[in-house]
């Protein structure tokens, strides 16, 4: 008794089209953009309860950047100080902590606000990706 399946070509031919229409559509950027929100929320939080912070400096230059082609492939979206966009220079030393003189230790506010907030991101971003796939 033999059994022939059929249609596996045209599933999978369904799949990558489907995978190149979310690639090549806004249906990435804007998952990648609702996975930003918690944790650039969450920044924005960690760097504004801080009571040393003299300025807003900071907390203003605190943002989500657009979303960018990868070299090998794949995109992706940076969240947090962007320096090349008038950001505060001293991002770096609040978050690590420096030496020199007048030594002063670390604040973070960027790894915190991923740690916290990594699975709200991941879960957002796979509900925009389920809407844009029910859409297809």
């Amino acid at each position: 008794m033999a059994i022939e399946l059929r249609g596996f070509d045209d599933l999978q031919n369904d799949m990558v089209n489907m995978a190149y229409a979310l690639d090549q559509g806004p249906g990435v950027n804007r998952a990648l953009k609702a996975g930003a929100v918690p944790i650039e929320e969450q920044m924005l939080h960690n760097a504004s309860t801080d009571p040393k912070i003299i300025t807003d400096a900071l907390h203003s230059s605190i943002h989500t950047g657009k979303v960018k082609q990868k070299r090998g492939g794949g995109k992706q979206i940076t969240i947090g100080v962007h320096h090349s966009e008038n950001g505060a220079y001293y991002a770096n030393p609040v978050e690590f902590g420096h030496g020199g003189p007048a030594p002063a230790p670390a604040h973070p506010f960027v790894r915190p606000a991923f740690d916290t907030r990594a699975d709200e991101a991941f879960s957002e971003i796979k509900r925009v990706l389920r809407d844009e796939l029910k859409n297809r």
